[in-house]
């Protein structure tokens, strides 16, 4: 596999400039004998929402008593003063409140209930701090893992024409397909899989049964990157075909909405640990089934979804599947390719002495199980880069890819141009 670093990965100096500016402060010096006119004291007001909100929290960063900051803020939630906007901060603060008061159940279920109210508000101002938080609150994490998306034009699966099944017309004949999908990013591989598309497959059979006929079929899908899109979609879960994606790489669904997978999240962590992927279903009166789609490593959730694309029947046994052993091409590609900036000044140190330098360097190392690298070796192929190989030999030791049943030998040239 050879990363070519763009035209150049050579230099490209940006000089940044910034001025500071001081919020408008003017000094005024007044000559002997000179008096200040006197200044009628303001009335005491009451601090304003936002304020009382703002002076809760910091109290909280503090380390203050909680409990008088959860008063607080429950006067403000009462307030009928307060703003839509201001209710939402409030809620925030309250949940870390109960939190630090012990009640952590207490602090799940305010933002959760926040999460919900927006339900059909994708864009409201808090949030992404509410997403946030609630991370933080059944994870440890606040950031949701980086992941992928490219998009492709869907065919139709042997297990979208099991699905249509549970797809009955309604009393004008229409029919209507909704998919909701959380975790993994996968709207790709779903896509140039078909694995989903129940509505092209209903699609395909009014046509054979009636080439004439204009299809009714209503299709939507809406996928969610996050498990936390499971508290905002909880009013069309009931009537939704549902898909969960599972990974051991920060895919996990927090086991608070174990009721809402095929599988306990424990059930489905022990069975990802023996190295296999894994694709379940539960069957739901009168509505379409709950799908699961499971994977060891987050790379491996095609793999998976390919196995479960080509079954002509629901899983509702749960399956095993089996998955590369070795690290697939593409993880290969993204831990290297994040590992550049510290490439760069190995290439810079040349280019000092000669800044017209430029070659490749081959890379050639073991990736062993735990996800170190070893038996590096850094070779360029001819002189000129030749100084620098010792330099990208320490940097490619240090690099730490995921882990993965069995070692992955990787041959990785680089080529090196100046800008």
């Amino acid at each position: 596999m050879m990363a070519r670093l763009g035209r150049g990965f050579g230099l490209v100096s940006v000089m940044a400039m910034a001025a500071a500016f001081a919020p408008g402060c003017a000094s005024v010096e007044g000559g002997e004998g000179d008096e200040a006119p006197a200044m009628a004291a303001p009335a005491a007001s009451e601090p304003s929402i936002a304020l009382r909100i703002e002076r809760a929290a910091r109290a909280l960063d503090r380390g203050e008593d909680a409990k008088k900051a959860r008063e607080d803020i429950d006067a403000v939630l009462r307030d009928p003063s307060a703003t839509a906007t201001d209710r939402d901060e409030a809620t925030l603060v309250l949940s870390r409140a109960l939190e630090v008061m012990g009640d952590k159940e207490g602090a799940i279920s305010a933002v959760e209930k926040l999460i919900t109210g927006h339900a059909a508000d994708r864009d409201w101002t808090a949030s992404a701090e509410a997403e946030k938080r609630l991370r933080k609150l059944l994870t440890g994490h606040e950031d949701e893992p980086s992941r992928r998306f490219t998009p492709a034009k869907p065919p139709v699966s042997s297990f979208a024409l099991a699905l249509t099944k549970y797809f009955a017309a309604d009393e004008t004949g229409q029919e209507h397909v909704r998919v909701l999908a959380f975790g993994g990013d996968r709207g790709d591989a779903s896509e140039r899989l078909g694995t989903f598309n129940v509505a092209g497959a209903l699609r395909n059979a009014k046509e054979k049964n009636c080439p004439s006929c204009k299809s009714d079929v209503q299709s939507q899908t809406h996928h969610e990157t996050s498990w936390i899109g499971i508290v905002r979609s909880r009013a069309q879960i009931p009537s939704s075909l549902v898909v969960y994606y599972y990974d051991l790489e920060g895919g996990e669904i927090p086991a608070r909405y174990d009721a809402e997978l095929p599988l306990p999240s424990a059930e489905i962590k022990a069975r990802l640990a023996r190295g296999k992927g894994l694709v379940a279903a539960r069957e739901r009166k009168d509505a379409p089934p709950v799908i699961l789609i499971a994977a060891p490593r987050f790379a491996l959730l095609d793999n998976v979804e390919g196995t479960l694309a080509g079954m002509s029947e629901l899983p509702t046994e749960p399956v095993a599947v089996d998955v590369p052993e070795s690290l697939e091409t593409e993880e290969i590609q993204s831990v290297v390719r994040g590992a550049f900036n510290s490439f760069r000044p190995c290439y810079e140190a040349v280019l000092k002495t000669n800044p017209s330098a430029s070659g490749k360097i081959n890379l050639d190392f073991t990736v062993e199980p735990d996800g170190r690298v070893s038996k590096a070796k850094a070779v360029a192929d001819g002189a000129t880069l030749q100084p620098m190989e010792a330099c990208m030999l320490g940097v490619t030791q240090k690099i730490v890819f995921p882990m993965a049943a069995k070692e992955t030998t990787v041959v990785y040239p680089i080529l090196f141009t100046p800008a």
